[in-house]
C-alpha cells in the first residue's frame, strides 16, 4: 500500500437489537421503562398490519403503559418524498420524542427520512442527493415484518422522488436507529414472492461489500461469505415451510449481519448494482428493490468477470460450493439456479411492463467496476 495514511475509516453501530419471539406486545413496555418515552409516531404500510392481530398489539401495548401516539399509514414500496413531507408535518404539530416504525424496509427508510427531516427546514431530499449531511434527528425505533433490508440495524436510507424520477440512499450516523425488535413470528404471513425478494436483497447486501476492493487479507470478506452461504442454504427451507421458527430465525439474524456494516469492517463499499437498481427503479417505481437486484446481479458478475475472477471462484467454491476449481461458466449457472429456485421474475422481458432501452442503457453503466 502506497499510502498507510489514506487507509482510515470510522465505525459506529449504536443501535440496540432486541430479539424477542412473539415479543411485539412489549414494545410499550420498553419505550416507556427502558426509555422514558411518553410520545411516539407510529409509521407502517397498510391493511396488512390491520389485517394481523400486530396493530392491535402494538396500540394497546403503548395504550397500556400511557404512550401516546399518532400514526401515518400507506407506505409503499419505492416509498416516496411525497409521504416524508406530510408524515413530518403531522410530527412537527404532535412532537414526538420517538419514530416507531413497524413493517419492511420501506416503512423504516420513511421513519428514518422523517427522523432526519424534522429538523431541518429544507427538503428532505437533500440528504438523499449528499447536497447537506443531518446534525441531529428524532430517535428511531422499529419493528421488523418482512426479513429484507437490513434497515433495522443499517446507517442506509433510500428515498425516492417519483415526480422527478430520482431514487437514491445515503449513508449517515443517525439513520441507525436507537433500537430494534427483531421477531420473526411478524414474518410467518409474508408471501413467497416477498419472501424471495428479501433474501435476494439481503444476499445482495453482502455481495456489494464482498465485490468492493480488499486488501490482501481481509476478515470481513470471509463474514460476507458466510451471511450469503446462509442465505443460500436456508433459501429452499424458508420457502417450504413458511411458518417455522428456525428458518425465519435464520433468515431475519441474516437480514441484519447483511447490512449492519460488519461484513464491510474497514472496507471502503462500492454498491455498484444497487446504484444501477436505483436508477431502474426510480424511473419504474412498480420495480420491487429485490426483483431489480436479482436480474441485475449476474449481469454484474458476468461484466466484471476478469476483474475479479478470484472473488467470483469464491463466490462459487464457498457459498455455491462448487469447489475450487470451478469455471466461470459453471459458477453462474449456479447462481442463476440459485435465483430460479425462487418465485419470481427471471429477466427484464418477463417483467409486466418495458423497461426503455435508454433507461437500461444508463442503469448498467453503474456496474462496471472502474
Amino acid at each position: 500500500m502506497e499510502n498507510i495514511n489514506q487507509d482510515v475509516f470510522d465505525f459506529y453501530c449504536p443501535t440496540r437489537i432486541i430479539y424477542r419471539p412473539e415479543g411485539v406486545s412489549l414494545i410499550g413496555k420498553i419505550l416507556k421503562e427502558d426509555y422514558g418515552f411518553k410520545k411516539a409516531f407510529l409509521i407502517y404500510g397498510g391493511k396488512s398490519l390491520k389485517e394481523s392481530s400486530t396493530y392491535q398489539k402494538i396500540v394497546d401495548s403503548l395504550q397500556a403503559e400511557g404512550i401516546l401516539f399518532e400514526e401515518y399509514s400507506g407506505i409503499s414500496v419505492n416509498p416516496d418524498i411525497q409521504d416524508v413531507r406530510k408524515i413530518i408535518d403531522l410530527a412537527r404539530i404532535f412532537q414526538p420524542e420517538i419514530i416507531l416504525a413497524c413493517g419492511g424496509g420501506s416503512v423504516l427508510d420513511t421513519a428514518k427520512s422523517v427522523a432526519n427531516g424534522y429538523y431541518y427546514d429544507g427538503n428532505p431530499l437533500d440528504f438523499n442527493k449528499k447536497t447537506v449531511i443531518p446534525l441531529h434527528a428524532l430517535k428511531v425505533a422499529t419493528i421488523i415484518t418482512l426479513a429484507a433490508s437490513g434497515s433495522e440495524m443499517s446507517d442506509s436510507c433510500v428515498i425516492s422522488d417519483r415526480e422527478h424520477n430520482f431514487k437514491s440512499g445515503f449513508n449517515y450516523q443517525t439513520n441507525r436507529p436507537l433500537f430494534s425488535l427483531l421477531d420473526p413470528t411478524l414474518t410467518y404471513s409474508v408471501s413467497p414472492y416477498q419472501t424471495s425478494m428479501g433474501l435476494v436483497d439481503m444476499f445482495s447486501h453482502s455481495f456489494e461489500r464482498f465485490f468492493s476492493p480488499s486488501h490482501e487479507y481481509e476478515p470481513c470478506d470471509d463474514m460476507a461469505l458466510a451471511v450469503m452461504k446462509n442465505v443460500v442454504k436456508i433459501t429452499k427451507p424458508v420457502l417450504a415451510n413458511p411458518n417455522g421458527y428456525e428458518e425465519r430465525r435464520s433468515m431475519m439474524l441474516c437480514s441484519t449481519l447483511a447490512h449492519n456494516g460488519f461484513t464491510s469492517f474497514g472496507k471502503k463499499n462500492f454498491f455498484r448494482v444497487h446504484a444501477a437498481e436505483h436508477k431502474l427503479s426510480g424511473v419504474y417505481p412498480q420495480l420491487t428493490h429485490g426483483q431489480g437486484i436479482a436480474l441485475l446481479m449476474p449481469e454484474f458478475l458476468t461484466i466484471n468477470k476478469e476483474k475479479v475472477a478470484e472473488k467470483i471462484a469464491e463466490l462459487g467454491n464457498v457459498v455455491l460450493g462448487l469447489g475450487k476449481d470451478a469455471s466461470f461458466e459453471e459458477v453462474l449457472i449456479s447462481f442463476d439456479n440459485w435465483l430460479a429456485s425462487m418465485p419470481m421474475y427471471h429477466s427484464f422481458s418477463e417483467l409486466p411492463y418495458e423497461i426503455d432501452s435508454q433507461v437500461m442503457e444508463k442503469a448498467e453503466k453503474f456496474l462496471h467496476i472502474k
